[in-house]
């Protein structure tokens, strides 16, 4: 037979002290809220820090290069027309290939650009 101390029994039907709402404290400690004099002697100030998210910065500025790269690769292809087309892989003949080396150069300096802006943003958010 398990103890009246056992706490994985229930309370009986007739215990004068009701529960408590969910959320309220329960026990002693309840009542004994702190001073505001207390409050005072045990607060540190605090600041909060809004620092920046690197891949964020990272992942727009390469795709903000790949953009870039790719419409100054369509905008400025020569006038020279290509005399063959067919590559190893078929979008890396001719255009396709200038294209493709415009929009992955774009791409990484890009992301080192986003990078170099986070890296500054970060410098800015810390304590002076």
């Amino acid at each position: 037979m398990p103890s009246e101390t056992d706490p994985q029994q229930p309370a009986p039907a007739n215990d004068p002290t009701p529960a408590g709402a969910p959320g309220e404290p329960q026990g002693p400690a309840s009542d004994a809220l702190p001073t505001e004099e207390e409050l005072e002697r045990e607060a540190v100030p605090a600041t909060v820090r809004r620092a920046p998210k690197f891949g964020a910065f990272i992942t727009v500025g390469a795709l903000l290069g790949l953009v870039v790269g790719l419409v100054l690769a369509i905008a400025l292809q020569p006038a020279v027309p290509v005399v063959s087309d067919a590559g190893f892989i078929s979008f890396l003949g001719g255009h396709g290939t200038v294209r493709t080396v415009c929009a992955v150069a774009g791409a990484v300096f890009g992301g080192f650009l986003g990078g170099a802006l986070a890296v500054l943003a970060d410098r800015r958010s810390r304590a002076r």
